[in-house]
């Protein structure tokens, strides 16, 4: 038709709208956390979702291209986050980021899933390396904040995993919830053993 202008490459239609996302992936979370990866197959998708099997087929071919994007979207962290010139208070920020995630999201099942379906998918396996990367990344950047002002010494990783260490394994390892209370003590300590 002259005068109008249709930008869409021809052959396949576009990637899926988010509301075919919002639509499917509340469920697949469900189906992988309740049943696994194996779950998670275009029938089963189309059958509890209504999505159609050919966008699904499409767009997530295999359970591990849905588990990526359910990785993606629960690591998702804002890119403009900055750093005040208080080390305590972006240690405190940091954390609370963390517990906020772990009471408001299945991050201990969700990790145990991936790492379930990772022991088969090696896509998987790495995703669920970077689900920790990304719910950690606040604590990276407060410490490289500490780091470049002099206010902390030694090696970024390792300070890492000193801090965030004691909350993981009482949440992730070995089931029990973490308060505010605990999330603070465990940052005062840290800031008072490297001050």
């Amino acid at each position: 038709m002259a005068g109008v202008s249709d930008t869409r490459p021809v052959g396949r239609p576009p990637g899926p709208h988010d509301d075919t996302l919002s639509k499917l992936l509340p469920r697949a979370l469900e189906l992988f956390l309740e049943e696994g990866g194996a779950a998670l197959t275009p029938t089963r998708l189309h059958k509890e979702t209504g999505v159609a099997r050919a966008t699904i087929y499409r767009n997530w071919p295999e359970p591990a291209d849905l588990i990526e994007i359910m990785l993606q979207r629960a690591t998702a962290f804002p890119d403009d986050m900055t750093c005040t010139d208080d080390l305590a208070s972006d240690l405190h920020a940091a954390m609370e980021t963390l517990l906020f995630r772990f009471e408001h999201r299945p991050v201990r099942a969700f990790f145990a899933a991936c790492l379930e379906y990772g022991r088969h998918n090696e896509r998987v396996a790495s995703a669920a390396t970077a689900f920790i990367a990304g719910i950690l990344r606040p604590f990276h950047v407060a410490i490289q904040g500490g780091l470049e002002r002099g206010d902390l010494d030694g090696v970024e990783h390792e300070l890492v995993a000193e801090l965030s260490g004691p909350v993981i394994l009482q949440h992730i390892v070995m089931g029990f919830p973490v308060d505010a209370a605990r999330g603070a003590a465990v940052v005062d300590q840290f800031v008072a053993h490297h001050r």
